[in-house]
């Protein structure tokens, strides 16, 4: 057998080691033109801890980050909603860790320099009777059992062959940056406002990862559409400035977070937006990771689920040869989860949006204090799901 693995991100590296255990041959395309260290921070619940030990990296990612013990939701003034520990049964299966993104990729890029062929896209795949004639954009063509699309949200594998590639915009812009600051007494901490959120998530070495959000004032009109009069708003200082203004009224460890912001820093902008299909595969192409079940970061879930995405595939292609059989198993072990995975990550959005009318903030609030931090909610269901 021969796979096709299309980008060279998290999942797709992950997906690479693992057939290399298994000794199944393989070529994986990357459209960029080299190793890139875009990103901020990333979160790593107990399910992507546990994915990452089965690929045999879990030590060496611990080693490189921060371990978290607690999540708290409060007010935009600090004050204490809900908490949780993450020290409790299941949470406490593994540890909670957080780090630069570009140190996990740098652990899983690993002894994968020469398997990766850069600068190259799929042109078209025609598919046969026997797996797929794959054309790329250097014209050369090739035969492959199966094509596995790692390649992000914006899947062109998923944009030129599924029937329903679109994506769901949830009308919302975000920032994520990483800054300086103390964070010896910080436990990942969630600031929820009227129409925009803010968290701080602690990482090693005295670093903390932001991630920010506001709710468009129209819909379909982004904060930062120039056709909306934020000329400035795509620009380092007017991103800082927006930031500014719209959690003035946030706690000053807020404040001081957006000042922090200077002219090095890596603020990255952004859209929330969830795949709205659940086609899984055609033919013998199939989905993996954000290509599959791309969707707000509510539930911190990008790694956790594709990395079990990887492992039940992997699983799978060990036991048998059969393409079509490995797709449908893969279909029916994973469907119900990211679905769930997709519609509650899209449902805790759409509660915070609540937050924008007076009501809806008292609704809101309310539902967090009874029932608790809706991340940590959606982890603990994740790792009893086996046993629901």
């Amino acid at each position: 057998m021969k796979l096709l693995i299309v980008g060279a991100g998290i999942v797709g590296l992950s997906l690479a080691r693992r057939l290399d255990e298994l000794c199944i041959d393989y070529v994986m395309i990357e459209k960029s033109t080299g190793w890139s260290s875009d990103g901020a921070g990333i979160c790593l619940p107990a399910n992507a801890v546990a994915g990452l030990e089965r690929l045999g990296l879990k030590d060496q990612v611990v080693a490189q980050s921060h371990q978290v013990k607690q999540v708290s939701y409060v007010k935009p003034n600090g004050k204490v909603l809900s908490s949780a520990s993450l020290l409790d049964e299941p949470l406490s299966k593994q540890p909670f860790l957080a780090l630069p993104r570009f140190k996990l990729l740098e652990i899983l890029r690993q002894g994968m320099d020469e398997k990766v062929r850069f600068n190259t896209q799929v042109a078209n795949i025609e598919q046969i009777e026997q797996g797929c004639l794959v054309t790329f954009d250097n014209e050369l063509t090739a035969h492959f059992d199966l094509v596995v699309a790692a390649d992000g949200i914006n899947s062109d594998i998923r944009n030129e062959l599924f029937s329903s590639p679109e994506l769901d915009d949830m009308g919302v812009t975000n920032w994520r940056f990483l800054i300086d600051q103390d964070d010896s007494d910080l436990e990942p901490t969630y600031y929820l406002g009227s129409d925009n959120f803010f968290m701080r998530y602690p990482m090693p070495n005295n670093q903390v990862y932001c991630y920010a959000h506001i709710l468009d004032d129209i819909k379909g009109k982004s904060l930062t559409d120039n056709s909306f009069g934020n000329t400035l708003a795509n620009t380092q200082s007017g991103k800082k400035a927006l930031l500014a203004s719209r959690f003035s009224s946030f706690d000053e460890k807020v404040q001081q977070a957006i000042s922090s912001i200077d002219c090095d820093t890596a603020l990255i902008q952004g859209r929330l937006k969830s795949v709205t299909s659940r086609e899984v595969y055609i033919g013998n192409v199939v989905l993996i990771g954000d290509a599959l079940h791309g969707c707000p970061p509510s539930l911190q879930q990008g790694v956790g689920m594709g990395l079990e995405d990887v492992h039940c595939l992997a699983d799978l292609l060990e036991k048998e040869t059969n393409v079509a059989s490995i797709l449908h198993s893969f279909k029916a072990k994973r469907l119900k989860q990211v679905s769930w995975v997709v519609d509650e990550s899209t449902r805790v959005i759409r509660l915070a949006s609540k937050g924008r009318f007076w009501l809806g903030r008292v609704i809101r609030n309310i539902i967090v204090r009874v029932t608790g931090p809706a991340n940590v909610n959606g982890w603990r269901k994740l790792l009893l799901w086996d046993k629901n």
